[in-house]
């Protein structure tokens, strides 16, 4: 009986470490005066990303980012479809100009099609951080952050995992405050 003791307090030990090394600290902000109520189309734009030997390249960082949207209730547009559309509006090839340049185009000409738009910024480090920032279309002010730590390694699993969590949360936040708003508007 002793050592059945011993072995389930073993278990449980090595269970509850499982659940500690896995969990991912996150982290969201809604800066005073953002109207999340107000983001029914977002798209993703091109990430803010520095590509390391055994790490995702950026597009497929870009793809995955869109991928995760299915978790989402929201209209999410692909960067690649956001191209195509300033492309063949405003005749700007947004993937054949640098970084810099085609962010530049890209904040000018989404707001034609999109409430918001989100920049992922990944960090590798000893940790691999992910910060998701929204920002109105348009008029390019700051709506949203949220940020993911994870201690697991940087693989496509695990930015897929980041960005689902990401728009779980969103969502769950723009609900909450669209309830804030109603009990706010029946006092």
């Amino acid at each position: 009986m002793k050592r059945l003791m011993q072995m389930l307090v073993v278990v449980c030990m090595v269970l509850m470490s499982t659940q500690l090394v896995f969990a991912n600290a996150d982290k969201a902000t809604i800066p005073e005066g953002a109207d999340l109520t107000a983001v029914h189309r977002l798209a993703v734009a091109a990430p803010l990303y520095v590509e390391i030997k055994g790490t995702p390249t950026r597009a497929e960082v870009t793809q995955l980012i869109y991928d995760a949207s299915k978790v989402a209730r929201s209209y999410v547009m692909s960067y690649d479809m956001a191209a195509q559309n300033i492309k063949q509006d405003s005749n700007i090839d947004i993937k054949a100009l640098d970084s810099r340049q085609a962010a530049k185009a890209f904040n000018e000409n989404i707001g034609k099609y999109v409430d918001a738009y989100v920049v992922a910024t990944v960090a590798n480090n000893h940790h691999t951080v992910f910060f998701f920032d929204v920002y109105q279309a348009g008029t390019n002010a700051l709506l949203y952050t949220y940020q993911v730590v994870a201690d697991d390694p940087a693989n496509i699993l695990n930015y897929t995992a980041a960005a689902k969590e990401f728009y779980k949360n969103f969502e769950s936040s723009a609900q909450a405050q669209q309830k804030k708003n109603e009990k706010v508007a029946k006092k």
